[in-house]
């Protein structure tokens, strides 16, 4: 069902968000990029409107639904505690399409595999999602190179698309209905042509500015790279400086790593955070002498296993790309290594 807004009755509902208890997590804007932050006294419901008309924020919500570092329950003589399991509610206002993509392909791999994250689960089920449609973009921006668009149709409790005159909403579930104190006005065809005209307009100026890279993947045709031991990816491993900042923003790397810590009188504690499978100390493991501590001890088979596995691995294990072309990685960079170029050299 799609409705219309004013710009005023945006923000009011993004105050009545704050209001309703739980926690919103959404962009503000800065001199450069958004950034994500909570609403509260030092972000205002006029903030976060101003920042859907912003390019996407410099980090992805990923963290909101698997956190860089977690307890996993604490353990000794005197206590044995479960994973805490979140209750309060939260909602992620301005969630892009490539992020949406992002959740979709997390819930595949977190929810619907052998392993099920009962975390990360509880989080999914508290949480209420405001998309967005993208209405500016940055340089690094991808999405229409592998599939996506720079807008949404499902994934979301509401979804917004900015107009000039105010704002279409869309809303998709029974949690996006009851956001809604008053039920808005239908939308008219008139204002859903410019919905379209707004989609179609930032769809091909995403297309223009991605021209050059000659390069279209889709989940069900990935494209063929050559393995982790081949010559190509050398050229690039030369400007990796193994920082895993590409790790940390992309919102589908879920890698992640276990260790115990001392908590109190014989007690301890399991924390989970972000693992980077461009550290050398990824996967490293026990042993003496002449024992190969670590699967892939060449930074250039860490580099291209990353990559293989956005393009290659993922595709084969869920179906999906777990590349959605949202550019941060090539923003974060410290090599200032463009993954569309990598791609594009290296597919035959």
């Amino acid at each position: 069902m799609a409705y219309h807004i004013s710009e005023a009755e945006l923000v009011g509902l993004l105050g009545h968000l704050a209001l309703a208890g739980g926690s919103v997590l959404g962009s503000v804007p800065t001199s450069s990029l958004p950034w994500l932050d909570w609403l509260g006294p030092e972000n205002s419901p006029d903030s976060f409107a101003q920042a859907l008309r912003m390019p996407r924020s410099a980090q992805s919500p990923k963290g909101a639904v698997l956190a860089a570092s977690e307890s996993m329950g604490r353990y000794g003589r005197s206590v044995a505690t479960a994973t805490a399991t979140p209750t309060d509610s939260l909602t992620i206002v301005g969630v892009r399409a490539c992020e949406l993509k992002a959740i979709r392909y997390l819930d595949k791999v977190l929810l619907d595999g052998d392993f099920h994250d009962p975390a990360y689960e509880a989080k999914r089920r508290a949480m209420t999602i405001v998309s967005c449609d993208c209405l500016d973009c940055t340089d690094s921006c991808f999405c229409t190179l592998v599939g996506g668009r720079p807008f949404a149709d499902e994934g979301f409790d509401i979804n917004l698309t900015g107009l000039s005159d105010g704002w279409v909403v869309e809303v998709l579930s029974d949690k996006g209905h009851r956001l809604f104190a008053t039920k808005p006005p239908r939308a008219t065809p008139e204002q859903l042509e410019q919905r379209d005209q707004v989609r179609r307009a930032m769809t091909q100026r995403i297309e223009a500015q991605n021209v050059r890279w000659s390069l279209r993947v889709e989940d069900s045709t990935p494209t063929r790279l050559p393995e982790a031991g081949g010559e190509g990816w050398q050229k690039f491993a030369a400007d990796c400086v193994e920082c895993g900042a590409c790790n940390t923003v992309c919102p589908t790397c879920y890698c992640f790593y276990l260790y115990d810590q001392h908590a109190g009188s014989e007690e301890f504690e399991r924390v989970r955070t972000w693992d980077s499978c461009l550290l050398s100390t990824y996967h490293r493991m026990a042993g003496g002498s002449h024992v190969k501590i670590t699967p892939r001890p060449q930074l250039l088979a860490r580099l291209a296993n990353r990559v293989l596995h956005k393009f290659t691995y993922s595709p084969q294990q869920h179906g999906m790309l777990s590349c959605v072309g949202c550019g941060r990685c090539i923003d974060a960079c410290l090599g200032r290594i463009d993954i569309r170029q990598m791609v594009r050299e290296l597919s035959p």
